[in-house]
């Protein structure tokens, strides 16, 4: 066996265990589409690779479906890349492409019918075009639309893509050089095997690229579900300790305040109890969308836990605040919550703290919003009430928490 054939059965042999591991890899929870039409495309090289091979096959059968098949593997993988952006292939467009690939091939090799001769060079060219464009098309979309949880990663894949179209172009010119004008294969054995090597480093790179991409996607995914609300798709408590951590830092950095509202929405229980707790879960997905809508980009709205919502006030002073938050609290309640064929209005009441006056972390800062909560619990509900009001001495106690909570929501 030559040292070209050598090569070609390892990067057969290395492509099907690469597809194989795509495709196992995009059975799993995300059922990525991007690894499953990358690992089809690896095993359809394969098989192209495989065809052309063995001798008891006709000659210009092999010949000319190894190298279709050849042709049409760089379609599946290049639109699994771009299942990772906004752009996908035209079919049309594709369709003709591929045929312009194929067409050269079997008519070399019926050429002889037609008083032509048979090149070798013709089935080595043919698949290489329509390749390079394809793999250029996906560099560039890569670069110009990465996923936004994986730029570094698009980048290397297209950087990956870009080197390939470089190593397939000198294998042409190499290969042609070699040949010198003859059908002798022997002649671009080394030539062959050489590129061989190139190939199979590429393949594991691309994959690599591929499924770091992936990987980063699914960190980020992750990232969001530990961060998110289940039922509103707000951030969570953790993730708006973090994000108010963040703001303590760059207001005590530009010596800006900013202000922590609290909201609780009025007789929760009782819309629980009288319309059952899908009415109220669709009573808090309701406000959580009037509280998304609005606020300002420099504030988050989050829900931290049962039917308490917290707003962080961007660069905001108390006069700032106390206005933000009013306009929140009359937007809830002029806005009905419709489910099915229950019409109901849901209100807030709020308390507000405002940093650094009330504190510079979030115990104290929550605490005392907390405090001013309540005051406006007991002060009628559906109002806010903010640090201009005098304060109660001493938040309740821990153990005396609990009740308080729960008569705040009769």
């Amino acid at each position: 066996m030559s040292r070209a054939s050598t090569l070609l059965l390892a990067l057969l042999i290395l492509n099907v265990l690469l597809g194989t591991l795509c495709l196992v890899v995009a059975r799993g929870e995300r059922n990525s589409r991007a690894l499953r039409l990358w690992g089809w495309g690896l095993l359809v090289y394969s098989i192209g690779i495989l065809i052309t091979i063995p001798d008891f096959l006709p000659f210009a059968l092999r010949k000319i479906v190894g190298n279709s098949l050849i042709a049409f593997a760089p379609v599946l993988t290049t639109e699994g890349v771009l299942s990772n952006t906004g752009f996908r292939l035209n079919r049309r467009w594709t369709a003709l492409g591929l045929l312009a690939s194929i067409v050269p091939i079997v008519a070399n090799h019926f050429a002889d019918r037609f008083g032509g001769h048979y090149s070798v060079l013709v089935d080595i060219i043919a698949p290489a075009p329509i390749a390079n464009i394809l793999f250029v098309l996906g560099a560039v979309m890569l670069v110009r639309d990465p996923p936004p949880d994986a730029k570094a990663a698009a980048r290397f894949l297209a950087a990956i893509f870009g080197f390939s179209v470089l190593v397939w172009t000198l294998r042409l010119i190499a290969i042609w050089s070699s040949l010198g004008g003859t059908n002798d294969r022997d002649r671009a054995d080394l030539t062959v095997a050489l590129f061989g090597i190139a190939q199979m480093v590429i393949a594991v790179a691309a994959t690599l690229g591929l499924l770091w991409i992936e990987v980063r996607k699914m960190e980020a995914a992750l990232r969001r579900l530990a961060d998110s609300d289940a039922l509103t798709g707000l951030p969570n408590r953790r993730a708006t300790v973090a994000r108010f951590r963040e703001e303590a830092a760059r207001a005590a950095r530009h010596h800006r305040p900013f202000a922590l509202l609290l909201l609780d929405v009025d007789h929760f229980k009782r819309v629980n109890d009288t319309h059952g707790h899908l009415v109220g879960d669709a009573a808090l997905r309701h406000i959580a969308r009037v509280l998304s809508a609005g606020r300002r980009d420099v504030d988050l709205v989050s829900r931290i836990g049962g039917e308490e919502f917290v707003v962080l006030l961007g660069e905001e002073g108390l006069d700032g605040a106390t206005r933000a938050a009013d306009r929140l609290r009359e937007e809830i309640a002029a806005a009905a919550l419709s489910h099915e064929t229950l019409t109901l209005s849901v209100t807030v009441s709020g308390g507000l703290a405002l940093y650094p006056d009330d504190g510079e972390d979030w115990d104290h800062l929550f605490a005392a919003a907390d405090r001013r909560l309540y005051r406006a619990k007991n002060g009628g509900r559906n109002r806010v009430e903010g640090p201009e009001e005098p304060e109660r001495p001493a938040a309740p106690s821990p153990a005396a928490r609990p009740v308080a909570h729960a008569q705040r929501n009769l």
